[in-house]
Order: C-alpha cells, then structure tokens, then sequence
C-alpha cells in the first residue's frame, strides 16, 4: 500500500472506525440496533465490544497483517456467524471498509491512481475471503452442535422409554 493510503488511513482511523462500525450494527433490527448502539460497557454489550476492538485491530494491522489481524477477522466472523444473518450481509462488512475510504478521501480531497485503489481492494478481497472462510468454520460447528444436541435428546427419550 502507497504512503498516500496509509496516510489517509493512519489521520481518519477514528473516522473511518467509527462509520464502520455504525455500519456493521445498522444490519441488526431497530430494537437490537438501539440497544447495541447505546450500550458502551463491554460486558452488558459484547456484540459491540467484539465487533469495535476487531475493526480497530483490522484497521491498525491492515497493511502488515499477521497473527493479531487474522485473530480479529475470526474474532468478527464468530460474532456474525451467531448472527441471523444470511452470509452474505454478514460478509459485505469487509466490503464497506470500500466505500468508507473512498467517501473519506472525496471529502479530504486526497486521490489515489489506479494502481494504488487495485492494490487495496485486492486486500480487502483476501480479506474478505479470509474471514468468510472463518464464518463458515464457526457456522459449521454450531451446526454440528445443534445436530449433537438433537442427537442426545433423541437418545435420553429412548433410554426413558426404556427402548
């Protein structure tokens, strides 16, 4: 990534943190949303807290990467997999991170050549595809779970009819 872009990131990262995360929590219902939005403390609102520490880590290691950026996407990615969303809207948070830089370089004037917006989305690709992979393993082991609770209901009301 250019300096231009880091730069941009690095001055608007509170900016940017911010309309992302009011992003991510306009996808829950009017009531949730109300409550999740107004709640700051992180044990009475742990979807926020989640959601908010792992969007800073993402922005603060979006260049460089490594162990504390993947552990924030899968850090999000179960957050949103215990969701009601369909993975698609779960997902699109990685794709908003687009637009909100986009919007904020219009709004500073700041302009990035072609070659420098194809390296960035390519890196919100992968880390989209990255994240989406973590969703999935999180949304397979609820499954799993809910098919093993199934499984041992069924098996004490055999074993009570004695059968």
């Amino acid at each position: 990534m250019t300096n231009s872009m880091k730069s941009l990131i690095e001055q608007n990262k509170e900016w940017i943190l911010k309309k992302w995360l009011n992003r991510r929590l306009a996808l829950f219902s009017k009531q949730k949303h109300s409550l999740i939005a107004a709640q700051m403390d992180q044990f009475q609102n742990p979807i926020r807290h989640e959601i908010f520490e792992g969007l800073k880590v993402i922005l603060d290691n979006f260049e460089t990467k490594g162990e504390k950026f993947t552990e924030s996407l899968d850090q999000i990615s179960r957050v949103l997999a215990i969701q009601d969303f369909p993975p698609s809207r779960a997902m699109s948070l990685f794709y908003e991170l687009k637009e909100i830089i986009q919007e904020r370089a219009k709004k500073t004037g700041v302009s990035f050549g072609h070659k420098e917006w194809v390296e960035f989305n390519s890196r919100v690709e992968k880390m989209t595809l990255e994240a989406f992979d973590s969703y999935i393993g999180h949304r397979e082991t609820i499954y799993q779970l809910k098919v093993d609770e199934s499984k041992n209901k069924a098996f004490m009301l055999l074993k009570k009819a004695r059968l």
